[in-house]
């Protein structure tokens, strides 16, 4: 039996590559409804790029536009690494704008979707917490229709932005904080796990002349390896597809490691803005399962099995 997901992004490159795998495993997840929240380029952009990416796919999943920037300072989006339109490389005809909208309010929609379930449902977030802790705090209700959250974003190493933050976290720590310190289970899938899930350029070169889902992995990631890696063919190099790393964990959790902990976020305006640390002694229950050690090989493999499902469904 497949497992519901409500899957909120802002598709950006790596966020399309779990997008992609997200779909090729119809028996394992159901991807019940998508919300989009302005992060790696502004709502308008990424939420195009979720509308060309599900035409491409053939589906009907409903989708709904949420926050467009975060709860309280301006966005700061990632345009050098996922491109002008935040998905550089690929081209879609002007047909798949048309894909339909089910909302314009996409806080509201998640509210509805969970309303409307009998069973907990598991929410994945690969782009900044904004829609997510708006949720929790404008309809609290719903904390007990949601059996997980799995999150891509933050890092107990070393930051991606500043020295210290991730960028999903950085750009709304309160949405963060809020989230993590909700009391709901809580898989983080920071850059201590992300940093060693991706494809190395000789891995990403094996799409070119595949079906039509590994042609557009390879559109996208061609560009994406070199704005990661500052490459264009380093053999020893890995593009870090952060966000696949949320997927391959609810397909294949065996695949990775973590450790159990409380964790909080800062808020502050100062040079430790965004970090996340773990909570000594503390009185909460320890909620969150950090990742920080994957099977790269196997993650990689999954990728490309997903892949050469899709090209056969879409050929």
């Amino acid at each position: 039996m497949s497992e519901p997901i409500l899957f909120d992004c802002d598709p950006g490159s790596d966020d399309a590559i779990a997008i992609l795998e997200a779909f090729a495993h119809p028996k394992s997840l159901q991807v019940i409804a998508m919300t989009t929240v302005g992060g790696n380029q502004t709502l308008n952009y990424v939420t195009r790029n979720l509308q060309h990416l599900l035409w491409f796919l053939h589906q009907k999943t409903p989708i709904a536009p949420g926050q467009a920037g975060p709860i309280i300072k301006n966005l700061q989006n990632a345009a050098e690494i996922h491109g002008a339109n935040g998905l550089a490389g690929p081209t879609f005809p002007a047909s798949a704008d048309h894909y339909p909208l089910a909302s314009q309010n996409g806080v509201y929609f998640l509210h509805q979707q969970l309303q409307a379930r009998t069973t907990p449902v598991t929410i994945v977030a690969t782009g900044p917490l904004t829609n997510i802790a708006l949720l929790l705090k404008v309809f609290p209700e719903d904390q007990t229709k949601i059996k997980q959250v799995i999150v891509m974003g933050g890092s107990l190493s070393q930051g991606n932005v500043t020295e210290v933050a991730e960028f999903n976290f950085y750009v709304d720590p309160d949405a963060a904080q809020i989230v993590l310190t909700s009391g709901l289970n809580i898989v983080l899938c920071g850059l201590d796990v992300t940093n060693h899930t991706g494809l190395t350029a000789t891995e990403i070169q094996q799409l070119a002349h595949r079906g039509p889902a590994s042609q557009l992995a390879y559109q996208i990631l061609v560009p994406y390896f070199a704005a990661e890696t500052g490459e264009t063919t380093a053999a020893s190099s890995i593009a870090a597809i952060h966000d696949l790393t949320t997927i391959s964990y609810l397909l294949h959790p065996e695949y990775f490691h973590g450790w159990q902990t409380t964790l909080q976020v800062d808020t502050s305006w100062g040079a430790q803005r965004g970090q996340v640390q773990s909570v000594e002694n503390s009185s909460q229950p320890a909620n969150i399962l950090v990742l920080n050690q994957v099977n790269r090989p196997l993650v990689a493999q999954l990728l490309f099995d997903s892949l050469t499902w899709l090209d056969q469904q879409l050929s």
